[in-house]
């Protein structure tokens, strides 16, 4: 027979269903040509032909490649949600264990994106650093620091040609200011040149960039300045120009020329008040062209290309032709420059006025997150690939119904995409949840929206990448091991797991205890060393001190001094108030330097550097400085005059760099200090102590007498009930210093703040090394639990055996206790490096013992145990009878 069908077949039919409808065709036209003819028979085939040429045929050829990708994704989904409902238990574990990792990772997340985008608005941000600049003296380094020469900045532009702006700048701290009759206390103010804005991408509301802080006398002021002087302003702010305010008791009004938008809370640098640089040099010359007044920092922006490191090193150069060694400055000067992108995270500079965090502690959580991300996404592998031989069957019959590898592959790895983006679900919820008690902890207002918007796209790009790998990893595995079952073995009931698989489980178990191993470890030590800060003894008695602002604006004059100690006795009659003294600085700040110290009976071409501590003779009795030899300061040794001012205290320190042998014998010592080499004698020697956090050593100090309206007062009382007593201080106050604003802070908060950063750390370090361990604690009850289930029946025969409970509770947790223990001895000592990589930053801290390994050790295998027992107690308790009935 040689009839074909209609051609017009093969237009639309599938090809893989052609050559079986053809052969239909072929066979029915056959029998219609013996019963009705040829003709009528070859009509009837092309009916039937037609008959074929309906929409399922065509769809199913046509848009085919299309829509099949379309319903085995709808297929996969389906599946997925299927066996999530299927598994309640294990689902949960999966998604909850998935949504704390997460959300600890999106808290942390918000932290650290922020710390990291400390001056990214700046727009030549890449090309600005700030000069640095080491002292040596007598070989050795005395400081370390940013703080250095008013003609550093402007002699290197001039010398330099990568150099394309500069700005210089002196920090004033806080100050008052009068505006109207309305005094205004605690303005962080800096003097800056007019090259300032030029640098810096601090938005001008009002006032000419260039001009602005060009003239003296002539201040800048923050938008939320302006609104505190005048109120909100509906003209862009330009109707304050030229108004006149009035700096401390200076009479000389000064001109605002500007307003700017405040300093974004990433900026590292902050103030409230600019004050042109022309100002301080209309008062002092050498404030513009001295090489030995130390009290200036400069940036520099370098030319697009410009290598700052080949700069950097012809600086050598710099300081010798200026400075000739140590003969200009007395010390010999090497300078250095930092990228303005690291002064936040990376400073450990001296006089530093930057806004700075300890960038090892930012990235130590960041890797913590990572940390907690990786516990729970092997949580997720753990429980899939444990449940293989739950899903061996299913796999089995999927293959022998025709389902390709690649299809099952894809079937696990969209399951692990459903359960994450539950997950991540879930943490929004948490986030949101405690971002409102995370923010009080870490001390800012954060949000996930804003931490998103300062990441650029590239960074963006990046996490998203790193996230669907995550995925797709967590996926990868548990796929491939259940995809590569054979159905023959399966469907018989015979599969085991291999001992690769077995391996790799107990690998991510001992992984995931040996991470909350660590991070207990380190959590314990770290609360130790903050235990250590808080009782350790500083060598003076910081607690239940008041400090009141310097009274900045009373005239200094020659009342001055009797004004001041008839305040103190005025407060010494209040109710609770123990003692009262006056200072130029309080513990915990940094004390000036005098860098060209020496005894008088020694040659002048060796000179020593002394930290300088302005105080009153009340001073050491109100802190409990212990003096050990000698006597401190009498009040009729008191004067304004400074050259009547003899008498100087040195602490222990001192005697020992200035090698005036014991401290009985430094007293009567004559030291020359100061300009036309002033004579002062040693009156007496005190002990050591702190000035500064226990980060940094001891210091050789200097005390001598000061009285002058920029100190402080430090206010002792009996204890901590301060709002009962600062009313009647500020009445006192206001009575001696009537045209003052009276502001006051707590000393002890003051000094623990230079310790903020530690107690942060040590604070989210804690929460989210407990946020690890109850990870991993999910991934060992779905692990025994599915264990306990898996050998109900060989438990069942061991009872029936005669086995005891203990024995059955022994056998089932012995594998993960053995897991639980190798973690905890591989996690010690990578835990002890962190450690004490960490306690390096201090100057005072624990010592490090083996014997601090224990108690990590017994928490993990505490909380593993208890975790495991109660899933294996509930399998041994089961009655043989239920489990066997049956076999």
């Amino acid at each position: 027979m040689n009839e074909k069908v209609p051609r017009f077949l093969y237009w639309f039919c599938p090809p893989q269903l052609l050559e079986e409808i053809e052969g239909d065709m072929l066979q029915r036209f056959a029998s219609d040509q013996e019963k009705y003819g040829t003709r009528r028979a070859r009509l009837r085939m092309y009916r039937q032909a037609l008959a074929y040429f309906r929409p399922g045929i065509l769809l199913r050829n046509r848009f085919r490649p299309s829509l099949t990708p379309t319903i085995m994704l709808q297929s996969y989904f389906t599946t997925a949600a299927r066996n999530l409902l299927k598994s309640k238990v294990f689902s949960a574990i999966n998604i909850v264990g998935l949504a704390v990792g997460l959300a600890a990772c999106l808290l942390i997340f918000q932290f650290v994106s922020f710390e990291f985008s400390y001056d990214n608005f700046h727009e030549k941000l890449d090309r600005t650093y700030r000069v640095t600049n080491d002292r040596f003296q007598n070989g050795k380094l005395i400081q370390h620091g940013t703080i250095m020469y008013p003609t550093i900045g402007p002699t290197m532009a001039k010398d330099y040609p990568e150099v394309e702006e500069f700005t210089r700048m002196m920090p004033s701290g806080d100050a008052n200011f009068k505006v109207n009759d309305r005094v205004f206390a605690g303005e962080q103010t800096i003097f800056a040149d007019d090259h300032f804005f030029n640098v810096f991408s601090f938005k001008l509301l009002s006032g000419d960039k260039v001009t602005s802080l060009k003239d003296p006398y002539t201040v800048v002021i923050t938008e939320t300045t302006a609104i505190r002087y005048f109120g909100r302003s509906e003209t862009n702010y330009t109707e304050h120009l030229g108004t006149a305010i009035y700096w401390a008791g200076d009479p000389t009004p000064f001109k605002i020329t500007g307003v700017t938008s405040d300093p974004p809370e990433n900026s590292h640098l902050y103030f409230d008040i600019l004050i042109s640089y022309a100002t301080t040099i209309a008062q002092s010359p050498d404030a513009d062209n001295s090489w030995t007044w130390s009290d200036m920092r400069h940036y520099l922006v370098l030319k697009p290309g410009a290598d700052y490191k080949a700069l950097e090193a012809k600086f050598e150069d710099f300081s010798n032709r200026y400075f000739q060694g140590d003969k200009v400055s007395g010390s010999v000067e090497k300078f250095y420059l930092q990228p303005m992108k690291e002064a936040h995270l990376y400073s450990d500079y001296e006089y530093d006025i930057a806004r700075t965090s300890d960038g090892r502690a930012v990235w130590a959580m960041l890797g913590i997150a990572v940390f907690i991300l990786v516990l729970a996404w092997i949580n997720y592998v753990n429980l899939t690939t444990s449940r293989a031989v739950d899903r061996a069957k299913e796999v089995g019959l999927r293959k022998v119904m025709g389902a390709m590898r690649s299809q099952l592959i894809g079937q696990f790895i969209i399951e692990s995409l459903v359960v994450t983006l539950m997950a991540l679900v879930v943490a929004v919820v948490i986030v949101a949840a405690v971002q409102g008690t995370f923010n009080q902890i870490i001390r800012s207002d954060l949000t996930l929206m804003g931490a998103l918007s300062l990441l650029d796209a590239k960074t963006v790009g990046v996490l998203l990448a790193l996230f669907a790998g995550g995925i797709i990893m967590a996926g990868f595995y548990p796929a491939f091991v259940l995809s590569a079952y054979q159905p023959a073995t399966v469907l018989k009931g015979k599969h085991q797991g291999s001992s690769g698989g077995r391996l790799l489980l107990k690998s991510l178990v001992v992984f995931q205890f040996l991470a909350s191993t660590a991070l207990i470890a380190g959590t314990l030590v770290v609360g130790r060393q903050l235990s250590f800060l808080n009782e350790a003894d500083l060598g003076l008695n910081i607690r239940n001190t008041i400090i009141l602002d310097a009274p900045e604006r009373t005239e200094w004059d020659s009342v001055y001094l009797q004004r001041v100690e008839n305040f103190k006795h005025a407060l010494m009659q209040i109710e609770g108030v123990i003692r009262c003294t006056t200072s130029g600085r309080l513990p915990g700040q940094r004390l000036g330097r005098s860098f060209d110290i020496r005894p008088a009976d020694r040659p002048s071409d060796k000179q020593y550097t002394l930290s300088v501590m302005p105080i009153d003779h009340d001073y050491l009795d109100t802190y409990g400085i212990k003096l050990v030899a000698g006597r401190g300061f009498l009040a009729s040794e008191a004067t304004m005059k400074y050259d009547d001012l003899k008498t100087i205290l040195l602490n222990e320190s001192a005697v020992r760099l200035l090698e005036l042998g014991t401290p009985e014998t430094a007293v009567g010592q004559v030291i020359i200090m100061g300009q036309h080499d002033k004579k002062w004698t040693v009156i007496g020697v005190v002990k050591d102590y702190h000035q500064e956090s226990l980060h940094k050593p001891k210091e050789a100090m200097v005390f001598r007498p000061a009285y002058w309206n920029s100190s402080s007062a430090s206010i002792k009382v009996k204890d901590d009930n301060f709002d009962r007593l600062i009313p009647e201080i500020e009445k006192t106050y206001n009575q001696f210093f009537p045209d003052n604003a009276f502001g006051y802070s707590i000393l002890q908060d003051r000094y623990e703040y230079q310790y903020r950063d530690d107690r942060r750390f040590g604070q989210v370090i804690s929460i989210f090394t407990g946020l690890g361990l109850i990870i991993s604690c999910l991934g060992l009850i779905g692990l025994s639990s599915h264990m306990a289930v898996q050998r109900t029946k060989e438990i069942g025969i061991r009872k029936v055996m005669g086995a005891s409970l203990f024995s059955i509770v022994s056998l089932l947790t012995s594998g993960f206790m053995n897991l639980v223990l190798i973690a905890a001895v591989v996690a010690l000592p990578l835990a002890y490096l962190g450690v004490d990589k960490w306690l390096s930053g201090f100057a005072y801290r624990i010592e490090l013992s083996w014997l601090m390994v224990i108690p990590p050790v017994l928490i993990v295998v505490m909380v593993a145990l208890l975790t495991v027992s109660v899933q294996v107690l509930k399998t041994a308790m089961a009655r043989p009878a239920d489990t066997l009935k049956y076999e």
